[in-house]
């Protein structure tokens, strides 16, 4: 029986040595020249996590797994925490975090979460290779799991990104004087005091439209809405339509699509004031009368819409240091 036991245990030992050497052989890899004809595709994911966790999870994300995932060609938008501050909690006993992450295709997107040649980070060892910079990604994606209660699951977007651009709107060359009371037809130039600080949130606005009008949708914010909002602080981020495909928790209708649209506002108090008086923050003149043309224009396209509140900044793809591991190599096939 001793000899048995001794005989089961070699064999154990070598099993796990096995595996261990499996894990620990090397992967060094080059790339083929980046791929230009293919069409980014946003993985917006939400999660539901244990109450109070959500720095922690925000933490392991920011120092573990993405300077791995963005050395995969992906980037980063942003995890942002979920809030409710117009109405009720609704995950009470639990904090949620929204994270959308860029890609430069589906076939990216797939590419990251290979099974052939594939680590425990989802992130293919083909893309990157394996090393110090992908062990991170593998201890903080375990560690966020450890937070992680579920998930209302992910979206795929496709769309466009806001730009950052200047924005010339000339002055109209009016006069205007102060009186006491102004009549309600009266035109509402404005002064603006010194800007005034908050905790910064985002509008992630989710609206259902007509099949088939997102190009005109964006075309119409983009070009008539977003200036005069720009105008008064705001900074759109993006706005994307969802995507069906696999792997995805969208399911398709024949009557409408669905898309997002993601704006930075300076406060909650800032996004009221926006959405209930803009011209009190940036005046009543040309360029607002051509924003309430555009906003009824899209409500002719939109058959439902509702806001939700996020709370965080964008991440910003900082650039990332992750020194070349020692090593020479050939070509084994």
């Amino acid at each position: 029986m001793k000899q048995v036991l001794t005989i089961f245990s070699v064999l154990m030992a070598l099993q796990v040595m096995h595996v261990t050497s499996a894990q620990d052989q090397a992967v060094p890899v080059r790339n083929e020249a980046p791929r230009t004809d293919q069409q980014e595709v946003i993985m917006m994911r939400h999660a539901y996590l244990d109450e109070g966790s959500y720095d922690y999870w925000y933490e392991q994300s920011a120092t573990g797994v993405w300077p791995w995932f963005e050395r995969l060609g992906a980037r980063i938008l942003g995890d942002f925490e979920v809030i409710y501050p117009l109405a009720d909690d609704a995950s009470p006993g639990q904090d949620e975090a929204l994270r959308f992450a860029r890609y430069a295709s589906y076939e990216h997107w797939q590419a990251t979460r290979s099974n052939e040649a594939a680590g425990d980070t989802g992130g293919s060892l083909q893309l990157a290779g394996n090393g110090g910079l992908s062990d991170a990604s593998t201890a903080g994606l375990s560690n966020r799991r450890q937070v992680l209660q579920g998930s209302r699951g992910g979206y795929f977007l496709q769309g466009y990104m806001a730009e950052t651009r200047p924005i010339y709107m000339p002055g109209s060359n009016e006069q205007f004087e102060s009186v006491a009371t102004a009549a309600a037809e009266a035109p509402r130039p404005v002064r603006l005091m010194a800007a005034r600080a908050g905790e910064p949130v985002l509008g992630l606005e989710y609206r259902r439209i007509r099949k088939g009008s997102f190009e005109d949708f964006h075309i119409i914010t983009r070009d008539r809405v977003y200036p005069y909002l720009e105008k008064i602080g705001t900074r759109p981020v993006g706005q994307w339509r969802v995507l069906y495909l696999p792997n995805s928790s969208a399911v398709e209708n024949p009557e409408y699509d669905e898309i997002f649209t993601l704006t930075r506002y300076a406060s909650i108090e800032h996004y009221n004031t926006v959405w209930s008086d803009a011209a009190a923050l940036g005046g009543d003149g040309p360029d607002y009368q051509a924003m309430l043309a555009a906003f009824g224009q899209l409500n002719e396209l939109s058959l439902e819409t509702n806001t939700e509140f996020l709370r965080g900044a964008l991440y910003g793809s900082p650039p990332v240091h992750a020194p070349a591991m020692r090593g020479s190599y050939r070509l084994s096939q």
